[in-house]
């Protein structure tokens, strides 16, 4: 018998919470909207999968890997059979690992993953599962990396710069759908859309497009439960050049504009699915498969020689001493990243996960996968309808295009990997589909 089950927890933390995502220190001092754990719970047989999101900036591999031990002690799910996500929303903290976060809310956090584990299993009931996908009505996603007259390679440029000349890849702005539906219980929708959560900014925890597109497709479809994936988004964000800003940096009203704009993007990709929720195209049930491969990448060690110097300015940046030098966001990124060499290894592990069922496979990447990661595993693997989610059990960077380190930028420089990364990755994914493809007939 094939099943499902959805939960929900409430997990905001309490004002006075370190925000992170950016380079300032930034204090919670309110609350936009709430801080969650969903969970997804799907079952044939004996076999059982969880795929559990929260909406939190970041959470590293070893703590994941811990939430995921104990949620398997606890409920005898093997751990490589549950996938957690961390939706990147800049309006929140890096729940669970030694950050900012004090340990009383780490304590809290660790039996909520617990607790919404439980309550999605206990919640699962006899389910048919469909599917379907649509591009929105306008673009909200947009790659954020562009290539320059003058030959270089730039981030986040600025709106109408006119020294743009191109962007450096597609965005994929297909909403993709996996609709439960069962007899006597709620729906589930399980909707897969990629971009970057920093559209809000400020001071407040917010769930930013992620929430809006929960809620509204709550509120839109009666009786439905709606789970989000953020996919491969690390090139990607909110922000189209080629247009005026949406709020001015000296505008009194920047965050209630920025706010307005993340419930623009959660309409629009509710709408596209709205449009498709009657039109999914039924399909069997089929096997259950899962797997997680911590893949060793090669360290980034460029410009260690100027260590010492980088963790001062680096501690400067941080505590918002005033600086010497002006940097721009890819030198702050470098700086970060060197200044942090000392804590990390040689080698450092990034994990490759798939949940999977029937004709419907997660493939998911530990950090910030570019666009690629899931347009090429889609094209390798044509047969089965694939999600792609970004901060998948760990959440070790920027994982960049093999193109994007001879390009340069942002992301390349403050990347704590080297060129392999991608076709180790992507490769790794690939052959846990194929593998998913052959047997789900079986």
């Amino acid at each position: 018998m094939f099943q499902a089950g959805f939960a929900r927890v409430d997990v905001t933390p309490q004002l006075g919470t370190v925000l992170t995502g950016y380079f300032q220190l930034r204090v919670s001092d309110g609350v936009l909207d709430p801080i969650q754990l969903n969970a997804l719970a799907v079952s044939e047989g004996e076999d059982t999968v969880l795929v559990i999101t929260g909406d939190f900036m970041y959470m590293v591999e070893r703590d994941v890997t811990r939430y995921r031990n104990l949620i398997s002690q606890e409920l005898g799910i093997p751990a490589d059979h549950i996938l957690m996500q961390v939706l990147h929303q800049h309006t929140s903290t890096t729940g669970g690992y030694s950050g900012p976060t004090d340990a009383t809310y780490k304590s809290f956090l660790e039996r909520k993953y617990v607790d919404v584990a439980r309550m999605a299993l206990e919640d699962r009931g006899e389910a048919r599962v469909s599917i379907a996908q649509k591009e929105t009505a306008e673009p909200v996603s947009f790659i954020r990396r562009y290539r320059m007259k003058d030959g270089s390679v730039k981030t986040n440029p600025g709106y109408l710069n006119p020294d743009i000349d191109y962007p450096l890849g597609e965005a994929d702005n297909t909403v993709r759908l996996v609709k439960f539906q069962r007899e006597g219980k709620e729906d589930i929708a399980l909707v897969n859309f990629q971009t970057h959560p920093d559209v809000i900014g400020g001071n407040k925890f917010s769930a930013d497009w992620p929430g809006f597109v929960r809620r509204m497709t709550e509120k839109d479809i009666p009786d439905t439960h709606c789970i989000l994936v953020n996919g491969c988004q690390g090139d990607t964000n909110h922000c189209d050049f080629s247009k005026p800003a949406i709020a001015k940096k000296d505008d009194p009203l920047i965050r209630e504009k920025r706010y307005a704009n993340s419930r623009r993007m959660g309409r629009i990709i509710t709408d596209a699915v709205v449009k498709i929720w009657d039109q999914t195209e039924e399909i069997p049930a089929g096997k259950i498969s899962a797997a997680v491969e911590m893949k060793r990448i090669p360290s980034n060690t460029s410009g260690i020689e100027r260590l010492e110097e980088c963790i001062e300015l680096h501690q400067k940046i941080t505590s918002g001493a005033p600086l010497d030098v002006k940097l721009n966001m890819a030198e702050k990124g470098e700086v970060r990243r060197i200044a942090n060499m000392e804590n990390v290894t040689l080698i450092q592990k990034v994990p490759v996960s798939m949940v999977a069922f029937g004709k419907v496979a997660i493939i998911g990447y530990g950090g910030e996968p570019f666009t690629e990661y899931a347009t090429l595993v889609r094209e390798a693997v044509p047969e089965l309808f694939v999600l792609s989610a970004c901060l998948a059990n760990g959440a070790q960077g920027y994982l960049p295009s093999a193109a994007a380190f001879a390009e340069g930028g942002y992301e390349a420089r403050t990347t704590n990997f080297t060129e392999v990364t991608a076709p180790t990755l992507q490769s790794a994914a690939i052959r846990m589909l194929k593998d998913h493809a052959e047997a789900k007939g079986e």
